[in-house]
């Protein structure tokens, strides 16, 4: 997986947040994603939408995924959820301070720096696809971060000119 775009914006009427930052980190050869926010009030309870839309050059995308107001604490917790989630929530882990419930605290930065694929603990698969992410954190029924990550799926080829996935 190479990410090749992270943006993320904020409708804020309540200033809920302090800070929100988000973007490409600066390698050439394997760029990851950076999400930094902090908050000014602390937030008790959220909503999360996502979806994943692998496009298509012919016919119509595939949406791999799209959820809608899940229950954030929830899935923080890795309560009930579907083993994709979990195991996005499990490799976040390593490259995050999100904490695993709520309510988070005010002034606290949380992050998730030099996110990486690692796609050896995917289920086995070998295709080539871009990848569009979207993502909202709703607090208070208002979207309060939007964000967007870009990417694509690529093999690999390793020293004996064999195929691997990454």
């Amino acid at each position: 997986m190479v990410f090749t775009n992270c943006t993320c914006s904020s409708e804020d009427p309540d200033g809920i947040l302090s800070h929100l930052k988000c973007g490409l980190s600066k390698s050439v050869k394997r760029p990851s994603f950076n999400i930094e926010l902090k908050f000014q009030k602390p937030v008790a309870k959220f909503f999360v939408n996502m979806r994943i839309v692998l496009p298509r050059r012919l016919g119509e995308d595939f949406t791999l995924f799209n959820l809608t107001g899940i229950d954030g604490c929830s899935l923080l917790s890795n309560k009930n959820q579907i083993a994709f989630i979990q195991l996005g929530r499990k490799h976040m882990d390593r490259f995050s301070n999100v904490p695993k419930r709520c309510p988070w605290p005010k002034d606290v930065n949380y992050y998730v720096r030099g996110f990486r694929s690692d796609m050896s603990a995917m289920p086995a698969f070998n295709f080539e696809s871009g990848m569009n992410l979207w993502f909202e954190f709703v607090v208070n029924q208002q979207k309060l971060i939007r964000g967007f990550i870009q990417g694509r799926v690529q093999r690999r080829r390793n020293s004996k000119g064999i195929a691997a996935g990454e």
